[in-house]
């Protein structure tokens, strides 16, 4: 019989990945299963009762369905899950499947049998009684704290800081603040608040303010004294409840110390107001750009961003601008019109695809990422290191528990949590993967071509299964993909200068598309 083990905690001082997979071995050896380190699979920090965003979880799940293991085998049965309703779930589907699921630590028995379904149930229950419990004394102490006006975690907003769990005043900070209030109250634009505000400047957060950041900040009601806290509905379980009222909503009035007056805080709220129901007027969401999420300023490193202006006449144009330019005003990149760019990149692609490099490059790509042997001592060695770690993250958060609530201890956990990841990630990549035929890739990956010729609505995808990222120089483009786009030129390698003259003369007959205009 062929076996697969599953392992989840959520806090550090549950029992770790390292030791649950232990136990399965023995118990596996014990009963005569056959346990491949390929088929261990584990959820670190995450709760037992969700298992959407499980991704070991959903990996075991996909490799049942391929019917790759005979059981399941776990610790115990609340690392499957702490929700009735999901472990039941799981157990039908598992039993659909023709696979058995065993507990090291519980009895599982027969789902048909009325007793052994009343054990298991019993046990599952408890589990979400021992959640639900948990949530409930959490939720008690944070609504008293917060009847009290007291910060309850997180950053505190620009111009304030925190003492002993009260807001106080920066009165640098609280300075910005009131610039950036008394200019939007004035009728000035974003952008002229940010270049009045000095050179740099970050937020609490350690991101420099943006547009976003000055939308955020002219939002918020503790700048007139006023404490809220869970207005609306925002998570139940971890995951979204609807944005509705709560009825833990917790509004204090002049608890926080006040920075901006009553007839600004006014001004600004109507302006806000107006400019919310010309934006539901002139809504743009509809608009595509093929190329966002691709595009890379090649001077910032920051994500390109796709943006639509509207002239008096009423013809808009499209373009795409560094967002690092666009929100913060810390770089200076020349924007790129999304009439030159997108179909450049597409007929590149086009090319590359009618005469089969970019399908046979792919195939390649797929067939060397899956060819490693894995080394079995590696990942021993990988795992000794991360149970190692294990033990030290568990004795500082002892450490906190007891009192020892320094920066240097905070600094270590974090240090010891970031490396704990990487080690992680680095046993999962040498798991062993599935073995593909060059020719069944090649023949798959061939009907993109087609659906690249005649089907419009499939570009976008397409060129984001086959381009990794485009970035931006004001006298170049630098395409990395799966192929090399230099064989569908006819020279000049990947690096396109964006200037007409040397357009023309590198991309001869790209259908006149690409001059590279800038705007």
């Amino acid at each position: 019989m062929i076996g697969a083990g599953y392992g989840r905690y959520s806090t550090p001082k549950q029992c770790s990945i390292e030791v649950q997979f232990a136990y399965i071995r023995k118990y596996c050896r014990e009963h005569g299963i056959e346990l491949s380190e390929s088929q261990l699979y584990d959820d670190e920090a995450m709760t037992g009762t969700r298992v959407k965003k499980r991704k070991g979880f959903h990996e075991l799940l996909n490799a049942a369905k391929k019917h790759e293991f005979d059981c399941v085998v776990l610790y115990d049965l609340t690392r499957g899950s702490r929700d009735v309703v999901d472990w039941f779930t799981f157990r039908k589907y598992m039993k659909a499947l023709g696979i058995e699921v065993y507990s090291v630590m519980d009895r599982l028995g027969d789902l048909d049998n009325p007793t052994d379904f009343l054990t298991e149930l019993v046990t599952v229950g408890m589990g979400q009684t021992h959640v639900l419990t948990s949530r409930l004394k959490s939720m008690d102490k944070i609504d008293f704290l917060a009847k009290q006006g007291k910060f309850l975690g997180g950053y505190a907003p620009m111009g304030y800081d925190i003492k002993d769990g009260r807001y106080i005043i920066n009165p640098i900070e609280a300075e910005y603040v009131r610039t950036i209030f008394t200019m939007y109250a004035a009728g000035r634009s974003y952008s002229e608040i940010l270049k009045a505000l000095p050179p740099g400047l970050h937020g609490k957060r350690g991101r420099p303010i943006g547009k976003n950041s000055l939308h955020e900040i002219l939002r918020n009601e503790r700048y007139i004294g006023k404490y809220t806290w869970c207005k609306r509905k925002v998570k139940y379980m971890s995951e979204w409840a609807g944005g509705g009222p709560s009825d833990r909503a917790v509004t204090i009035d002049n608890i926080i110390p006040q920075i901006i007056d009553w007839d600004t805080w006014e001004r600004v709220r109507k302006r806000m107001e107006a400019n919310k129901h010309n934006k539901l007027n002139n809504n743009h969401s509809n608009r595509e750009y093929l190329l966002t999420g691709l595009l890379r300023c090649g001077y910032c490193g920051g994500a390109y961003i796709g943006i639509t202006t509207t002239n008096k006449k009423g013809y808009e144009y499209k373009f795409y601008a560094c967002g690092n330019k666009y929100r913060r005003h810390t770089c200076k990149a020349k924007n790129i019109a999304a009439n030159d760019i997108e179909p450049l990149v597409v007929s590149l692609l086009r090319r590359s695809m009618r005469d089969g490099s970019m399908i046979e490059a792919t195939a390649d790509a797929i067939l060397s990422a899956g060819s490693g042997e894995n080394s079995r001592s590696e990942i021993s060695a990988l795992k000794k290191e991360r149970s190692d770690l294990d033990g030290k993250i568990n004795n500082l958060v002892d450490a906190l528990s007891n009192g020892l609530n320094s920066p240097a201890v905070q600094a270590r956990l974090t240090e010891f949590e970031g490396k704990r990841q990487i080690l992680s990630q680095k046993i999962k990549e040498l798991r062993p993967k599935p073995t593909l035929s060059r020719d069944y890739l090649i023949k798959e990956l061939s009907k993109d071509a087609e659906k690249l010729e005649k089907d419009p609505a499939c570009v976008k995808e397409l060129l984001h299964k086959y381009i990794v990222k485009i970035d931006i120089f004001d006298d170049a483009i630098e395409i990395y993909s799966t192929a090399d786009f230099s064989s569908v030129l006819p020279a000049g390698g990947e690096k396109i200068p964006m200037n007409a003259k040397s357009t023309e003369k590198i991309l001869g007959t790209l259908s006149g598309i690409g001059c590279g205009g800038w705007i």
